[in-house]
């Protein structure tokens, strides 16, 4: 029985080739080092565009801190609540198996943060740009796949910010510098937790893998011919082993019926010379009675 047609394993398993379903163009994503900041986090992240060719996304994030204390340190203060918009543009390098990207962000903070005598309370906007990489870790059955991000940000913090102290050993806090409106600031402590300046993230993609995304659009044009040609050549061989089957069926049928025929010419020609025989006895016979 011939085969069916049968799709090459590393294609995408979509309607079309360069074509995206709804629930696949979403991505949940996490980063790992928040978690271990004790900094729950989660973002969710749409490519713009139903083709497995779009280079574009735009993602929402949000993560929280809430206030921890130590028994060596009564008066650590670690307070985060933070939203972002992110949009980025993604690119494959000379790998196909890994994607790199750019992109900007902004989003809101709110602050409160003593790591030491002083510490920073305030709140305000962020807003920067983000770079960095990615690539599959693990593909599972349904076709979704674990991918690995490592990222960067640079960014600002416009904030109204306070410095305060704790103040005679005790647990009392006191303002070192008042609220002064929202400004540029540069305070060490603050900046680097609202810009987040490294991630390493886990990304779930309900679809694809980047390793099959993001693809140069000719690239993905390339991939659907040589797919359809693949799939024309194996109708091709189908149809030729049906034609070869298709002859050697007839071939048996002619055969078969050539056998036949043979068989009852010889028959017929032993009719006939049994004939022939007895008329010769029977003259033979009728010869010697005269």
């Amino acid at each position: 029985m011939a085969a069916g047609i049968v799709r090459p394993r590393n294609m995408l398993n979509t309607r079309k080739l360069d074509t995206l379903r709804l629930h696949e163009r979403f991505a949940l994503r996490t980063n790992g080092i928040g978690w271990l900041l004790l900094s729950p986090n989660i973002g969710v992240e749409m490519t713009l565009g139903n083709y497995n060719w779009s280079h574009v996304t735009l993602g929402i994030n949000g993560r929280l801190m809430r206030t921890t204390s130590a028994q060596t340190n009564p008066y650590m203060q670690r307070f985060l609540n933070e939203g972002r918009i992110e949009a980025r543009y993604y690119r494959h390098g000379r790998s196909l198996r890994r994607s790199w990207f750019a992109g900007v962000y902004g989003g809101y903070t709110a602050f409160n943060q003593k790591l030491a005598a002083t510490g920073y309370r305030g709140e305000g906007y962020i807003a920067g740009l983000t770079a960095g990489t990615i690539a599959p870790l693990y593909g599972y059955r349904n076709g979704s796949s674990l991918d690995l991000e490592f990222s960067v940000n640079a960014g600002v913090l416009v904030a109204d910010v306070q410095q305060y102290a704790c103040t005679d050993g005790r647990e009392y806090y006191v303002e070192t510098s008042p609220y002064s409106g929202r400004h540029l600031t540069w305070n060490a402590l603050p900046w680097v937790v609202a810009t987040d300046v490294v991630r390493v993230s886990f990304v779930y993609h309900f679809g694809p893998s980047v390793a099959d995304r993001y693809r140069p659009r000719a690239t993905i044009d390339d991939a659907f011919r040589q797919l359809q040609a693949e799939i024309a050549l194996q109708r091709d061989s189908i149809a030729q082993m049906k034609q070869q089957e298709d002859e050697r069926r007839r071939d048996s049928l002619e055969k078969a019926d050539y056998e036949r025929r043979f068989e009852e010419q010889r028959k017929e020609l032993e009719k006939m010379h049994l004939r022939d025989s007895l008329q010769r006895v029977k003259l033979r016979m009728k010869n010697e009675k005269k």
